[in-house]
């Protein structure tokens, strides 16, 4: 059985409203550059409100 490691970063909950007219962009070039270290996004976290503030990433050790 694979082991993963875990990490997280934060988001601007109004990039889940940017396709709607807004004018923040999502960390793509962030992710882009985790991703090619092997890192995949696991799950959103959520406040209390139900806005994503942050994305946790896990990726095999």
């Amino acid at each position: 059985m694979p082991a993963y490691e875990y990490r997280t970063i934060e988001v601007d909950s109004s990039v889940m409203v940017a396709g709607f007219g807004g004018d923040v962009e999502p960390p793509v070039e962030q992710l882009n550059e985790l991703g090619a270290d092997g890192w995949d996004v696991a799950a959103p976290i959520t406040d209390k409100t139900g806005e994503t503030v942050s994305l946790l990433l896990q990726r095999e050790k």
